[in-house]
């Protein structure tokens, strides 16, 4: 492969990861400042039936949390790509461990802390109370967190991708 497809192939994940990233900052930060606010507002004055009697149904129907994970799948992607292509072209690879796989790390976090596991069951209408004051300790502070971390990945990818154009055209100008 010769130089100029690698560097265009380098400049096509940066520019997914870091339009992926920009949405999911987005995401995150939404579910924060409303939608995570509403859920445990739910759950915190004891409407659960919210969760059985309604939002169960509501994902059941629409797909919406396939579609939100839609999301985190192409953030991945895009991610692992613009991080393998930074090693490959040895540009912005701090930028791209950090924040182009930011969904990585996020993801790791969710997991780890089996979080998915307790958001699932209240989102289905099965949380027991310990599921649900767990989901209510973790639930604004998680996804806060998430917001601002992939708010600063996606400032980090912008001025890595500015910085390496920047040096590209100062090279090719001499």
């Amino acid at each position: 492969m010769k130089e100029r497809e690698k560097l265009r192939i380098y400049w096509f994940f940066w520019l997914l990861a870091t339009i992926a990233t920009g949405i999911l900052a987005g995401f995150l930060t939404s579910h924060s400042i409303m939608l995570g606010r509403f859920f445990s507002w739910i759950l915190e004055n004891k409407y659960n039936f919210f969760f059985t009697d309604y939002f169960k149904y509501f994902r059941a129907e629409t797909h919406a949390n396939v579609y939100y994970n839609l999301f985190f799948w192409f953030g991945l992607i895009a991610g692992i790509g613009y991080t393998i292509m930074s090693f490959i072209k040895k540009k912005t690879r701090l930028a791209a461990l950090i924040a182009g796989m930011s969904t990585f790390w996020i993801s790791v976090v969710f997991f780890t802390w089996d979080f998915k596991i307790a958001e699932e069951a209240v989102s289905t209408g099965v949380a027991d109370a310990a599921t649900i004051e767990k989901f209510l300790a973790w639930n604004l502070p998680m996804h806060i967190s998430f917001a601002c971390f992939y708010t600063l990945s996606f400032i980090i990818l912008l001025i890595a991708g500015f910085t390496a154009r920047t040096k590209e055209l100062k090279e090719k100008a001499k």
